[in-house]
């Protein structure tokens, strides 16, 4: 049985995909996936699409009906919930490699 997950997710972007030029980013994505493990490969699989590279993952859940997760976050929630093929990337918020 799957159910809707919502993670933070660290992604390496590919130079030129974000207006700052910036490569290290961090989102929030929701997606439907039977497991954590299983919403990791799904996640590998959609990032590899764009040449993008999940770098960590964190705060991985099952989504409650009942949490506020964010204006964003339950926006993507309630998108996500009526299509379970979706999968909603939050704003990514970049930052520059040491």
């Amino acid at each position: 049985m799957e159910n809707l997950w919502i993670a933070t997710a660290e992604v390496a972007v590919q130079p030129g995909d974000m207006p700052s030029g910036d490569k290290l980013g961090f989102m929030r994505i929701t997606m439907w996936a039977s497991s954590m493990e299983d919403f990791v490969l799904k996640l590998r699989a959609y990032l590899a699409e764009y040449q993008w590279i999940l770098l960590s993952i964190e705060n991985t859940e099952v989504v409650d009906p009942s949490k506020d997760y964010g204006d964003e976050a339950n926006q993507m929630v309630q998108e996500a919930s009526q299509d379970r093929t979706a999968v909603r990337l939050g704003t990514y918020y970049s930052y520059k490699a040491n």
